[in-house]
């Protein structure tokens, strides 16, 4: 009986790791109309506008220091790039600016990765650098869990300039959590 219960445990761990091994859909973006360029906010910024590609992100109070990539979506697959060993900015949202917008990068719930994410307490604060040298300084706003499919807290975002995190939630990783972050300054 001990025997069996085991087992079965072992099972449902191990199906829990293969399905987390396969969740590879992070948002369910609207797709573009067939061949139209998808335009990002960055192209509306004002001539004052400091800007610039992510490339690390860290969050003081959580000892993060993560690499940023480039991060695609794919409309044909519906499926956004995603690797087990960076952080990806998702590059149909807006670069980090001190304007407007929604940067959005996302990543994995591994320990490597966004898998410390649940333990950020309110009023955490996040810093993005870029490859022209300006750091982004940003504060915990709200928290909140969503399906994949809704999308439009992220992508149809417009408004001050926000950042948002994105890692997977939920006993089998089925849902999303959305971490915003209010911009405060850049440097």
């Amino acid at each position: 009986m001990v025997l069996g219960t085991c087992l079965m445990v072992a099972g449902a761990l191990l199906l829990v790791s293969i399905i987390r091994e396969q969740a590879v859909n992070i948002v369910s973006a609207p797709p573009a109309p067939a061949g139209v360029q998808v335009a990002t906010a960055t192209s509306t910024l004002t001539e004052s506008a400091v800007s610039g590609m992510p490339v690390q992100l860290i969050i003081p109070s959580l000892n993060l220091d993560l690499s940023v990539i480039p991060g695609y979506y794919d409309p044909a697959t519906g499926q956004w790039t995603l690797t087990k060993t960076n952080v990806q900015f998702a590059t149909m949202t807006v670069q980090p600016n001190n304007q407007a917008g929604n940067t959005f990068i996302y990543g994995h719930a591994l320990s490597n990765l966004f898998g410390s994410l649940p333990k950020i307490q309110a009023g955490a604060v996040a810093l993005v650098k870029t490859n022209n040298g300006h750091t982004f300084y940003y504060t915990l706003s709200s928290t909140k869990v969503v399906s994949p499919s809704d999308s439009a807290a992220v992508l149809d975002y417009s408004g001050k300039p926000i950042l948002t995190l994105q890692t997977c939630v939920g006993l089998l990783y089925q849902n999303r959590e959305l971490l915003t972050f209010d911009f405060e300054r850049v440097a």
